[in-house]
């Protein structure tokens, strides 16, 4: 049986598994690499006499089940650092209580581990490791969470600079993908590697694997670096040269503490929340010698509120934000973080940002269309350079100014403002935020209140707005139609209303005021250009006005709102104000780079 033709049906039999249960497709698995781990330690001198005792291979169904657990039980009495392993009742259960679907599928694996030698252990091992592990994670197999893709991986791999003789650590392991990612792209001598990871299911399938595939294991074990494992080996005054890390997301956090037994009140109320992806980074922070470097994934959101330690202190090296992928690999906005203690001369001071090339989700795992992004990524952070709409070097009291927010889009490196000439890019990105509240006032329209309503004439939309009529015309600001340097087309853009409303001054638009659409499924930005004597423009409540003070140039605030920078701020703000049904605070508290004041 070759290996592609295995890997399909193994992963059909896992899909007919989660159709019943997701638990009985990772029994399954757990099954599998168990097997497999038996299987290369058949081969070894050391373990040899123990499957010769029990005639292990060549059995199948409750028999093989019987022997499984007599075998592990006397390797693990010999050698007990396979004492992570649960075997007791294990595997008996699968073929005396399971379903008759697991049973079958358990006994393929066992048709397919028992043709294997030696030879094809080590040399089919990993690309089974990785390709059923990302096709289990993506598909729900195994509960994935928002997991990182392998290319991600291996760009967080290249960007961790590993050489020769380091200790590597790794304080959520998960399923040891991350340190699987650093064992086989490194030929490199002596590395150590050493991890913690919270969810014993996680723990005891990854470190299966990853002694299976020849990762020294021996320091890979169960514990939360928050919680203080009872092997405090790995945390007592222990420093790394190269810590890298996927925090446990929200999701994941109360996921461990169900699995692991931390509820202790009634219908699942956690007592006490196990801390938050930065609780994660400043462990791993500390865990680093002082020449040391860390990579970590986060969540986008959370760099909003960052420890400002690392701004403070010069660690900050770079800040990368991924695209968002589609199914469960990245499902939620997620960033590279890279933290130096001893950044080159070059880079200090400086912290480079980067942005996603492309606003639309990508499927990670699209075999016939392989993403090239990582490479870019990397050779972009060794490079160190800015790019237009990108990326680009912020110092750090700029960093410091704005609030010490890290999320890239919260500065202007996807600004491209065109005709913007006189100010560099440099410039542009490293210019403090203001908020647009600083900048003007906002005037929110509404539905306008009629006065003697004229059941003949009512509203006609149809009446030009130049022509001979009275004066004292109304108009109503429906939609945002400008011409291509962003001035609003009144004939375009409003409607005439014949019937008397009551209009208060403060409520009425004026020249320069800057409208932007709120309403949902439309967009649009743009600044008011001449409004004769005797016409009078009123906002719609699909609209917004931003009247902008003396000192500031209305046609620069235009630039950056129209820009994608601006537009990417719009949609976040329309989207928190539709899910929170409040007013317009997200509007008014939208950061821009203070480059538009008059000079």
């Amino acid at each position: 049986m070759d290996l592609a033709s295995f890997a399909e049906n193994f992963v059909y039999l896992l899909f007919k598994l989660r159709e019943e249960d997701r638990s009985l497709s990772e029994r399954a698995i757990e099954y599998f690499w168990t097997n497999m781990l038996l299987r290369k330690n058949s081969f070894r001198e050391n373990y040899f006499d123990v499957f010769e005792e029990f005639a292990l291979f060549g059995k199948s169904g409750i028999e093989r089940a019987v022997l499984i657990e007599k075998a592990l039980k006397e390797i693990i009495s010999r050698y007990p650092r396979f004492r992570f392993i649960e075997y007791e009742g294990r595997y008996v259960w699968i073929f005396s209580e399971g379903p008759e679907l697991l049973q079958k599928t358990c006994a393929y694996v066992d048709s397919f581990v028992d043709r294997l030698a030696m030879v094809d252990i080590f040399k089919k091992s990993g690309s089974l490791y990785e390709a059923l592990l990302s096709v289990s994670m993506e598909s729900d197999l195994l509960e994935g969470d928002s997991a990182a893709p392998p290319q991600v991986i291996d760009s967080m791999v290249e960007l961790l600079d590993v050489q020769h003789e380091m200790c590597i650590y790794d304080p959520a392991t998960g399923f040891g993908r991350i340190l699987y990612g650093i064992f086989k792209n490194n030929t490199l001598e002596n590395l150590e590697y050493a991890g913690l990871e919270a969810d014993p299911y996680r723990h005891r399938i990854g470190k299966i694997a990853l002694i299976l595939l020849g990762l020294n294991a021996v320091n890979l074990k169960q514990g939360d670096p928050l919680a203080r494992p009872e092997d405090g080996s790995l945390l007592s005054n222990s420093q790394y040269d190269r810590v890298i890390i996927e925090p446990p997301s929200s999701e994941k956090l109360l996921s461990f503490r169900i699995k692991t037994g931390y509820v202790t009140r009634d219908n699942l109320e956690v007592s006490k929340v196990p801390g938050s992806q930065w609780s994660y980074i400043k462990h791993g922070i500390e865990c680093l010698k002082p020449t040391g470097k860390m990579v970590s994934l986060i969540e986008t959101i959370a760099l909003e509120d960052p420890v400002r330690e690392i701004v403070d202190n010069d660690w900050l090296e770079a800040v990368i934000e991924l695209p968002v992928g589609k199914g469960n690999f990245l499902r939620r906005e997620t960033s590279i973080l890279l933290i130096n203690k001893s950044k080159p001369d070059q880079r200090r001071g400086k912290v480079l940002l980067v942005v996603p090339e492309s606003e639309r989700q990508i499927d990670w795992f699209d075999i016939r269309n392989p993403i090239d992004w990582p490479s870019r990524l990397t050779e972009q952070y060794r490079e160190w350079v800015s790019r237009p709409n990108r990326s680009g070097i912020v110092s750090i009291q700029t960093i410091a100014a704005n609030g010490y927010t890290l999320r890239p889009r919260d500065y202007a490196i996807s600004a491209g403002l065109p005709g913007r000439k006189e100010v560099s890019y440099e410039e542009l990105i490293n210019a403090p935020m203001i908020e647009l509240k600083e900048i003007g006032e906002f005037i929110t329209g509404g539905n306008p209140e009629r006065v003697g309503y004229d059941r003949e004439n009512g509203m006609n939309s149809e009446t030009p707005l130049h022509g001979d009529e009275e004066s004292g015309r109304i108009y109503l600001l429906e939609r945002v139609a400008t011409d291509s340097e962003g001035v609003i087309d009144l004939y375009r853009s409003t409607r005439h209303c014949r019937t008397q409303l009551e209009v208060a001054e403060s409520s009425t638009l004026r020249k320069s005021d800057i409208v932007i659409c709120v309403g949902p499924g439309a967009e649009g930005v743009g600044i008011l250009g001449d409004i004769l004597d005797d016409e009078t423009v009123i906002l719609s409540r699909e609209h917004v006005a931003l009247r902008v003070r003396e000192e500031y140039d209305p046609l620069e605030v235009l630039r950056v709102l129209r820009s994608d920078y601006g537009r990417h701020l719009i949609r976040e703000a329309k989207a928190a104000i539709f899910l929170s049904g409040m007013g317009i605070d997200a509007l008014e508290e939208m950061k821009i780079p203070d480059i538009v004041r008059k000079k």
